[in-house]
């Protein structure tokens, strides 16, 4: 395992978002998620509960929040507002009893080549008991998986992770019988 570790670089940008988004905000799209996932309503392949609805499209102000924060996060990255389209989000949680092959779930988000696509991560809630906090977020292998040169982003609090969805990626290493908690989102670039 390729143990680097780095915070961000010029093509993986972190935006803070504490001035906006609270620990509260946070409570409440944790809440919301369990509740989805008890109601079903979760993908059954990997990985493991993953909510099937676009959570962006959901009423609740924090989800406002969590929406706007994420597409204001995709234009600070452009340098400038750039038109958009087909904005959708979601939610997984993770634990040790949730471990997979942690190999068979490399995966990018880019599905097409054009328009271009961005991804972000935000890390609701990783266990305050891992072993490691900097190996618990998420690993990327910008070579693609096969090769040489994968590393781990140090996961940030109230911080999107903002990234070309053509990137090779997967969660973090499970530490914990606590769940990890994530939203991960995609966009569209236009232009």
């Amino acid at each position: 395992m390729d143990n680097l570790i780095i915070d961000q670089t010029e093509v993986f940008r972190k935006y803070n978002w504490s001035s906006i988004i609270g620990q509260q905000d946070v409570n409440d799209a944790i809440t919301t998620i369990d509740s989805i996932i008890d109601s079903g309503n979760y993908w059954e392949n990997s990985p493991k509960y993953q909510t099937k609805e676009n959570i962006f499209a959901r009423p609740e102000q924090f989800w406002l929040k969590f929406r706007m924060s994420f597409l204001m996060s995709v234009f600070m990255w452009h340098g400038k507002e750039v038109q958009i389209a087909n904005m959708q989000a979601w939610s997984f949680k993770t634990n040790k009893a949730t471990q997979e092959d942690r190999d068979i779930l490399w995966h990018n988000h880019q599905h097409k080549p054009t328009p271009k696509s961005f991804s972000g991560i935000w890390y609701l809630h990783i266990p305050e008991d891992v072993n490691n906090r900097d190996t618990a977020g998420t690993e990327i292998a910008p070579n693609g998986p096969e090769n040489d040169g994968k590393f781990f982003v140090k996961p940030t609090d109230f911080t999107w992770l903002i990234y070309p969805s053509s990137y090779w990626h997967r969660p973090g290493i499970p530490q914990s019988d606590k769940y990890r908690y994530i939203i991960a989102a995609d966009v569209d670039v236009l232009s």
